[in-house]
């Protein structure tokens, strides 16, 4: 045995006699297995080419005739919480001898599919090299599907972050992206512009409308950080012909004002704050 695939004297990898009968048993679905399942190689024009195989039950790393299998597997889409990589489909997680913990990072790219391994130390020991290494989908049908997606993606994204012209916002994370009122809005937000959930304004928000105040008519937006909308929101009046925005920020328990807003405009931003993220008490 070759000193890449020991680990301190044992080994993780066993002989690959059947390599393909304990990977037909019940586990991933049938749809995680329609978009992920298959073979991944370093050179699908090669049969011996170093393989991960995924199958419904297992999915095995196989270099000649040797196989390192992880089951009990589980798909988790959100592996990386709120800030996947770009090209991350699912991560397919699973244990090796029952205590070895093993993760299949399904991703893709401008040339399709492609599988990454992690592992704890006992793992990645015994791959080696194969453990820094990309096996690509030998799927033509999974490769041509996984570069339509990320092209769709990267357009919607695209057009996410295009300039939005004035009047025809309808959110909050819309009207951040009018150059007019970011520029006028950053300036108002003064040191506040340190938190990021307020300068990018991407958190849930309710429709932008209008409100009159002191005989003066503002397009008032309500937004909130994201999973924390109970402590940071905030609340704003923004006047385009005047160049104005006043606003009221929640944060830590306490209210700030941002854009020095005259006492009537205040008050009224007091009202509508507890009007939106106080249910009007």
């Amino acid at each position: 045995m070759s000193d890449w695939n020991r680990w301190l004297g044992g080994c993780l990898w066993g002989v690959c006699l059947a390599c393909t009968s304990s990977l037909a048993q019940s586990g991933l679905d049938a749809e995680i297995l329609k978009l992920y399942g298959g073979r991944y190689a370093l050179d699908c024009a090669s049969p011996q080419s170093p393989r991960v195989l995924v199958g419904a039950a297992a999915v095995a790393v196989e270099q000649g005739n040797q196989r390192m299998t992880a089951q009990g597997l589980q798909a988790a889409h959100s592996y990386f919480g709120q800030s996947a990589p770009p090209g991350f489909f699912v991560a397919l997680l699973g244990q090796v001898q029952g205590r070895h913990d093993m993760v299949f990072l399904v991703q893709g790219d401008a040339k399709g599919q492609y599988i990454q391994i992690e592992g704890d130390k006992t793992v990645m020991a015994n791959l080696g090299a194969l453990g820094k290494s990309r096996f690509r989908s030998c799927d033509v049908a999974m490769n041509q599907r996984a570069m339509a997606y990320l092209k769709d993606e990267q357009q919607a994204q695209a057009a996410a972050r295009a300039p939005v012209a004035g009047g025809a916002a309808k959110w909050p994370s819309e009207l951040i992206r009018n150059p007019a009122f970011k520029s006028v809005y950053t300036r108002a937000l003064g040191p506040q512009a340190k938190q990021p959930w307020l300068t990018r304004m991407d958190g849930p928000g309710v429709e932008l409308a209008e409100e009159k105040v002191a005989g003066q008519t503002y397009q008032m937006a309500a937004f909130c950080k994201a999973h924390d909308c109970g402590d940071n929101n905030a609340v704003l009046l923004y006047d385009a012909p005047g160049s104005r925005v006043f606003g009221l920020v929640h944060m830590g328990g306490r209210h700030h004002f941002i854009g020095s807003p005259p006492r009537p405009v205040a008050a009224e931003l007091n009202r509508l704050w507890r009007r939106e993220w106080r249910q009007g008490r």
